[in-house]
């Protein structure tokens, strides 16, 4: 690691992009600012402390320092290897369990029950196994901190997708990794994803046994949870004879796609990962890029009745995980372009950050909503009707950003294959 520190040359080119360091101004939370006190750590002249760990904490993981980086020093790597270090000494906070507690007790408030609703019990209850990175998302202050939290589906996408009779088209067989997000809190994606798909002739897959992807325990420096995560998943999908996986979370998507680093030790599970991670895809590129999805869609526009009514305003956010993490920003763009009686309205600052990042949104609740409001504001300044986004991680910030600016009931936000399955229905 030390070779890869010194390569930062203190250019200070990470601060015109980092979303914590535009909105704090603090020479600690910028990526040349973290790489210099963990220089200093691996020098000894420091130790390993709780406000280490606190500063490293501060940083979304969203990649926008290490992608302008003049010396491509790969900052999120080098963070990283400093959480897990953290996690390994026992210095690294663990997430609060307070909830359970509290639940049991009788100490949360009928504002707060009302609020966290069918999403705290259903953690409570764990009627969401504990595997799932929602545990760790969720700890008792999401529901004491926010104004919003969502609702939570009483039957998980994946189990309804087991009961389900299989539907076998003449087209390629692809696979699908849910997610926690879109299995519990956003079904809605997942079964757009899956109608789209077999009005295409596509065979969906699903294989019942898959998990969570590990995300979470990851950047929490529990890279042991996070092998243990991508094997099962590995395991789930490796005989299933798949042309491709599709995500529809980019956070899930861009977890996949690096799994292979997971096991720089292991060559066998490494080559594993490297097949699972080979047949990734996003689902908005594959639509556009290998079932021609787009001319699908303005065919049938051209087919349509024309109405006179005004098209919908579609206003598009670019997740970190999609735009830095996956280098995809055009295909979700000529899907909404695509979609009858819709007109994409684009934002100010394209590739701007929410502020969600996951734990960094618990850890850093008000810092989380400063970068929000600031994304919010970009969107109130071209009056959309619909914000879409490609990552369940976002839509739960986004949401979130328009009930705390009072815009609840006049913008909806939805990932955009809803928008898209809605347009294609008979």
């Amino acid at each position: 690691m030390e070779t890869d520190l010194n390569k930062c040359k203190r250019c200070g080119q990470c601060m015109s992009v980092c979303p914590v360091y535009q909105a704090t101004f603090q020479e600690s939370d910028v990526a040349r600012g973290k790489l210099a006190l963990l220089e200093c750590v691996e020098a000894g002249t420091i130790n390993a402390s709780e406000r280490l760990e606190s500063i490293l904490s501060r940083c979304l993981m969203c990649g926008a320092c290490s992608q302008v980086c003049a010396n491509k020093v790969e900052t999120t790597l080098i963070m990283q290897t400093g959480r897990e270090k953290l996690f390994e000494t026992g210095k690294k906070g663990q997430t609060e369990r307070a909830l359970f507690g509290a639940v049991r007790e009788g100490r949360l408030s009928a504002k707060v029950l009302l609020k966290g609703g069918s999403l705290l019990q259903a953690l409570a209850c764990k009627k969401i196994p504990e595997t799932s990175g929602l545990h760790l998302r969720f700890p008792l202050s999401f529901f004491t901190a926010r104004r919003t939290a969502p609702p939570i589906a009483w039957k998980p996408f994946l189990q309804r997708a087991q009961s389900e009779p299989a539907v076998t088209g003449e087209g390629p067989r692809i696979g699908l990794f849910v997610g926690c997000g879109a299995n519990y809190l956003f079904p809605d994606t997942s079964r757009a994803l899956v109608r789209i798909l077999r009005r295409m002739g596509v065979t969906p897959v699903i294989p019942g046994d898959q998990i969570c992807c590990g995300l979470p325990a990851y950047v929490s420096g529990d890279t042991e949870t996070a092998r243990e995560s991508a094997l099962k998943n590995i395991e789930a999908f490796k005989s299933l004879e798949l042309d491709a996986i599709l995500t529809v979370c980019a956070s899930c998507g861009s977890h996949l796609k690096a799994l292979p680093s997971l096991f720089s030790d292991d060559s066998s599970s490494r080559n594993a990962a490297a097949s699972l991670a080979g047949k990734h895809m996003d689902a908005m590129t594959f639509l556009v890029d290998h079932l021609d999805f787009e001319v699908f869609l303005k065919n049938l526009q051209s087919a349509k009745p024309q109405k006179d009514t005004r098209p919908l305003r579609v206003a598009y956010h670019d997740p970190c995980h999609l735009r830095l993490g996956q280098g995809i920003t055009q295909a979700p763009r000529r899907l909404i372009e695509a979609l009858p009686g819709v007109q994409l309205a684009e934002a100010s600052h394209p590739g701007q950050c929410c502020g969600h990042g996951g734990e960094f949104n618990l850890s850093h609740f008000a810092l989380s909503m400063k970068i929000l409001d600031r994304r919010t504001e970009d969107f109130r300044k071209v009056n959309p009707e619909t914000i879409v986004t490609g990552c369940t991680g976002c839509l739960l910030q986004l949401a979130e950003g328009i009930s705390r600016n009072g815009l609840a009931g006049r913008i909806e936000v939805c990932h955009p294959l809803v928008l898209v399955e809605k347009a294609i229905e008979p």
